[in-house]
């Protein structure tokens, strides 16, 4: 029996590579006619780092060819861009920085200074309470009698917070509000700048309240205006109203500080009183205070 045609798998080799060298042919030939041809990237530094080297061969030695070590030496213009670019980046950023570092060194204390002057010039006032009219009062009664003069507070340790009876408080600036006054003190004193420390200090004072060994009240602050430590001393015995009290001790302590000390009569009772003064430098280690500024302390006690 014939067959008049071939099947595939009879068909002769050469007819089978005919086909599939034909088939591989069109997918060598990429898109046919009518496709959109695409953009081929090049990169501009493929031409400087795969460039074909010429050789010189000697015997059995290639070398490379030393004439293109002659050749000038030039950078693609894309690369000379980016490189320029990137310079005038630098020198700007170079310049911001030289600029503010100048300024830091040479104009930051003169604008700190001038911080100083103005936070000491400030119209502000103590306003010292009378320490033996609160003697006799309770910490309720007397945290009642602040408030009500007015008094912008910041309680440290509140009323009725202390076991053992007592509270502190802080009479703030009439120019600072309460949350600016809680950020500095939470900073730390010591670690503001001598015109921050101005701002916060000038015009507030202390009270500490204390029922542990007896009934005291202690009262601190910074004095700006007396000049002296013998004035600070002679201006704190005036607030409280003891310039004709029984001084019965007076002097230096071992700490440095100038006192007077005594005791005081009043219509609610006699009272021992101490008036303390020192370079307000000794008490916070902040550089540029003041020369003339003095940290005072007023104790009562029963």
């Amino acid at each position: 029996m014939s067959f008049d045609s071939e099947t595939p798998a009879d068909a002769p080799a050469e007819q089978r590579r005919g086909r599939h060298s034909h088939a591989a042919e069109g997918a060598h030939r990429g898109p046919s006619h009518g496709e959109t041809d695409r953009p081929t990237f090049r990169n501009p530094l493929s031409a400087l780092f795969r460039r074909r080297k010429s050789t010189v061969t000697i015997g059995d030695v290639r070398y490379f060819d030393g004439a293109e070590l002659s050749r000038p030496l030039e950078m693609p213009p894309v690369v000379r861009y980016v490189a320029l670019g990137a310079m005038l980046v630098a020198a700007v950023l170079g310049g911001m920085f030289l600029y503010n570092w100048i300024d830091q060194i040479t104009n930051e204390p003169l604008r700190q200074q001038e911080a100083l002057q103005e936070n000491l010039a400030r119209e502000v006032t103590l306003d010292l309470p009378s320490l033996a009219a609160l003697m006799p009062m309770d910490d309720a009664t007397m945290m009642a009698t602040l408030t009500e003069a007015g008094y912008t507070l910041y309680e440290r340790t509140p009323v009725g917070t202390n076991p053992e009876g007592g509270f502190e408080v802080i009479k703030l600036p009439a120019d600072l509000s309460v949350e600016e006054a809680g950020v500095m003190y939470l900073t730390g004193i010591d670690k503001l700048s001598a015109a921050d420390a101005v701002r916060l200090l000038k015009g507030a004072w202390t009270m500490d309240v204390s029922r542990k060994a007896g009934e005291s009240i202690r009262l601190r602050y910074a004095d700006f205006e007396s000049g002296t430590i013998e004035k600070a001393v002679q201006s704190a015995m005036a607030a409280e109203g003891l310039e004709s009290a029984e001084v019965t001790d007076n002097g230096v302590d071992d700490s440095g500080n100038t006192y007077q000390a005594g005791t005081v009569a009043t219509d609610n009772g006699t009272y021992n009183w101490r008036v303390s003064v020192i370079e307000l430098s000794e008490v916070y280690d902040i550089s540029g205070l003041p020369n003339t500024a003095y940290f005072v302390g007023i104790r009562f006690s029963a």
